[in-house]
């Protein structure tokens, strides 16, 4: 069965003024009875609130929603996955830096001042992210007129 493993998110790294680099890597392993056909590869990143984070975590009704979506493709017709045909095995992926505005990551958006010497310093607070790598595959069915009335 087709797998996903080993995903690394490299230290993130200011670009400019108001982006920040993030690169990704992972592994895919496919089966011999997978190799010819064609998955989908999707990498969304999260925030994450550990224990004793300067804010608490906010309530995720629907589970963890992504802060942020590779995308694929060139604009307009981007796409948030890519196709990959499987070659049994293990192959190792790492992924182009994509520049993610500063602003898209920050999940923890406060500050704590502190005095220091008669000076006002405000430190923003530490913002955790992590990486996951999705892998699926589908097929289509048969597609069916539908008539009116139906007969």
């Amino acid at each position: 069965m087709a797998e996903v493993k080993n995903v690394v998110l490299a230290p993130i790294t200011p670009v400019g003024a108001d982006k920040l680099k993030v690169d990704v890597s992972y592994k895919l392993v496919f089966s011999p009875a997978e190799a010819g056909k064609q998955f989908k590869v999707s990498i969304n990143l999260f925030g994450e609130d550990l224990a004793g984070d300067d804010e608490p975590a906010g309530p995720a009704l629907n589970g963890p929603q992504p802060i942020y979506t590779f995308s694929y493709g060139l604009a307009p017709a981007t796409k948030k996955y890519k196709i990959i045909t499987a070659v049994a095995g293990e192959q190792s992926v790492v992924e182009s830096p994509r520049e993610v505005d500063k602003g898209l990551l920050d999940e923890d958006p406060g500050i704590t001042q502190e005095l220091v010497q008669g000076v006002l310093i405000k430190h923003p607070h530490a913002d955790e992210v992590y990486a996951v790598v999705s892998l699926s595959g589908e097929a289509r069915s048969n597609t069916f007129q539908i008539t009116t009335p139906p007969q």
